[in-house]
């Protein structure tokens, strides 16, 4: 839901005369923190791509908690932009999820019927997600999980479950690129929070 939220934000800031460059005068800090996560992530998904998931489980599921570990760091420094705390507390919700049931994102397979992606339900296509699973009875954290079903509205929004901690982030992003795009120059910076 994050790169629906970034693209249908950058649409309507064009549409509402935003500019996207006005992005690059946003406050961020330690801008390097957020690498080890998305490296993480794109080191998983290709294992799960090649096909070796089972032969990696262990590591995987270890990586996804590390990813989330990392993630919070690097959004944790950037307090001081107002959107991130929303950010921070979707993304904790998504890690408690995860860390409560070995490194993997439960989805409900009820949700998955509702938004219409029941071939995900297939064990042979399951058994090569590197970041999800089918929730059980022995789930824990289930409303945490992956149980907000999203059917597709268009090309920008694709059939999906979400969880609530995904929500959060995806409006985190949506406003923080909202804010910026339609920002003066002027009010781009941040005021500190104290210290």
């Amino acid at each position: 839901m994050v790169i629906e939220a970034f693209v249908l934000s950058i649409l309507i800031g064009f549409a509402r005369r935003g500019r996207l460059h006005n992005l690059g005068r946003a406050p961020l800090r330690y801008v390097y923190m957020f690498v080890p996560p998305f490296a993480i992530l794109a080191g998983a998904e290709a294992i799960g791509f090649a096909k070796a998931v089972q032969a990696w489980q262990p590591y995987l599921m270890a990586a996804n908690i590390i990813q989330y570990v990392t993630l919070l760091a690097a959004i944790a420094l950037n307090f001081h932009i107002r959107e991130m705390w929303l950010a921070g507390i979707g993304t904790f919700l998504n890690f408690l999820a995860i860390a409560a049931n070995g490194g993997m994102m439960p989805m409900s397979t009820r949700a998955l019927q509702i938004a219409g992606i029941r071939e995900l339900l297939d064990p042979e296509r399951i058994s090569q997600f590197v970041r999800h699973a089918i929730m059980a009875p022995e789930t824990r954290l289930k409303l945490l999980a992956d149980v907000i079903p999203v059917p597709g509205f268009s090309i920008i929004i694709t059939p999906q479950v979400a969880s609530i901690g995904d929500l959060l982030v995806a409006v985190a992003v949506f406003l923080f690129i909202q804010r910026y795009m339609l920002a003066p120059a002027a009010d781009l910076k941040e005021k500190p929070t104290g210290g």
